[in-house]
């Protein structure tokens, strides 16, 4: 009987690598370089250009950023950029393998990968980036289609506890005792993640909850109390694999990757205590997620990598950090 290589099993996994976020397209579908979305109707860019001209910076999986300058002279009004608009000045600003058209579906601005590139990740990042609504940034604010990773023993701790709907039992009881009864079983909800870091990201925090960051003045105020909307996002884990016995940190068989599809989230408690280190956790909430397409999926997904499958994704090299 053949053997499938494509599964390591039988291991343990240790600790963890680490993990990355990335806010998903305003349609709340997972953003990637075939399919990258921005704003629809009209967008305000009056704040964030300077004589109509404004910078962005995109990068596809750990190749380097390209920064181009983008000009909008062309628009009369820079309160009411139109799609139309924006695809020209984006085309005009000549991004190297990147097209920029409407989005026959939703309407909205859309970017895509041309030719075989076969980029897994996109970023596209800058206070413009955010100003056309990539990273949900009209709404949830941030510096637009932003990948925030944690991969150099950032992370203290990753809780995974399953929302499990308890099985029922439903019994009818006729006149002389005797009983039908029918049992409905236990059925899979979604997620909860609790991921706890050494060390404040106020990005991460923005990201994840949104709020008012300001970059300049360094300050945050998170949302309101009427502000029920929340920004979603997914998220990856990934971490070492290894067999039974002893084992060194280097002795890893392989590594574990669990995809978080779709979440929302919000900051915990972070107390101030007499000499004690401070923790910082987001509480997470992951549920089944819906493509572009109407296609459903499971709130996670598991996957096992080989050693060289894991160094292909060059975790470190993904996020650009500030």
């Amino acid at each position: 009987m053949a053997v499938n290589n494509a599964i390591i099993n039988r291991k343990a996994r240790f600790a963890s690598e680490g993990i990355r976020f990335q806010r998903h397209n305003p349609d709340g579908t997972i953003p990637t370089p075939q399919r990258f979305l921005g704003f629809a109707n009209t967008a305000d860019l009056s704040k964030v250009l300077a004589s109509k001209k404004g910078n962005i910076t995109i990068k596809i999986d750990y190749d380097t950023p390209v920064t181009k300058e983008v000009d909008f002279t062309a628009a009369s009004d820079l309160t009411r950029v139109t799609v139309a608009q924006a695809v020209t000045a984006l085309t005009s600003a000549a991004f190297t393998g990147i097209t920029f058209s409407v989005d026959g579906a939703t309407g909205r601005l859309k970017g895509s990968q041309t030719g075989t590139g076969g980029g897994k990740i996109i970023q596209v990042l800058g206070p413009l980036a955010a100003a056309l609504d990539f990273g949900q940034g009209i709404k949830h604010g941030g510096n637009g289609l932003e990948v925030i990773s944690f991969f150099d023993d950032e992370t203290i701790s990753i809780g995974l506890p399953k929302d499990i709907k308890d099985k029922e039992e439903i019994e009818q009881e006729g006149l002389k005792g005797t009983l039908n009864k029918m049992i409905i079983g236990a059925m899979i909800q979604g997620i909860s993640p609790v991921v706890t870091l050494k060390e404040k990201n106020y990005y991460l925090l923005e990201m994840i909850q949104g709020g008012d960051l300001d970059r300049e003045k360094g300050t945050y105020d998170p949302p309101l109390s009427n502000e029920s909307d929340s920004p979603t996002f997914y998220a990856e884990i990934i971490s070492a694999i290894y067999g039974s016995g002893s084992s060194k940190i280097s002795d890893m068989h392989g590594f574990e990757r669990l995809l978080l599809r779709t979440m929302i989230g919000k900051e915990g408690d972070v107390p101030i205590e007499a000499k004690a280190w401070a923790t910082y956790a987001f509480n997470l909430s992951a549920t089944e997620y819906t493509d572009e397409h109407g296609v459903k999926f499971a709130a996670w997904q598991e996957q096992t990598l080989s050693l060289t499958e894991f160094d292909a994704l060059r975790v470190k090299d993904i996020s650009i950090k500030a």
